[in-house]
């Protein structure tokens, strides 16, 4: 494992997820689904918190389908713990950050 401080994260987030997924695909608004994928998500948060993004993101794209998210984080946090601490989704990180860190609306004075 990767001395990188969120592979020891995504390593758990990635065990749990095999679980977590699979149940999901039962019962996907479950309380354990949801935790999962909310710490998986802090994860995500914290990793683009630590990198520079060049270019930016698409931040126009529409929103994922829960599923695809899903699969998404599941296969980045495998990324990220097997020791590839550089692989971005960048459809995944615009996802979460429009719908987690929504940005402020600009206030105009008017006169």
């Amino acid at each position: 494992m990767s001395k990188d401080p969120f592979a020891r994260q995504a390593a758990k987030l990635a065990d749990l997820s095999r679980a977590v997924l699979v149940q999901a695909s039962a019962s996907p608004d479950s309380s354990e689904t949801q935790a999962w994928e909310e710490a998986a998500e802090d994860c995500v948060l914290a990793r683009v918190d630590a990198i520079r993004i060049l270019g930016g993101l698409p931040m126009h794209q529409p929103a994922l389908d829960c599923m695809d998210r899903r699969t998404r984080l599941e296969t980045l946090l495998g990324y990220w713990a097997n020791g590839c601490p550089f692989v971005i989704d960048e459809k995944l990180f615009a996802d979460i950050l429009k719908r987690r860190r929504p940005r402020p609306v600009s206030t105009q004075i008017s006169s």
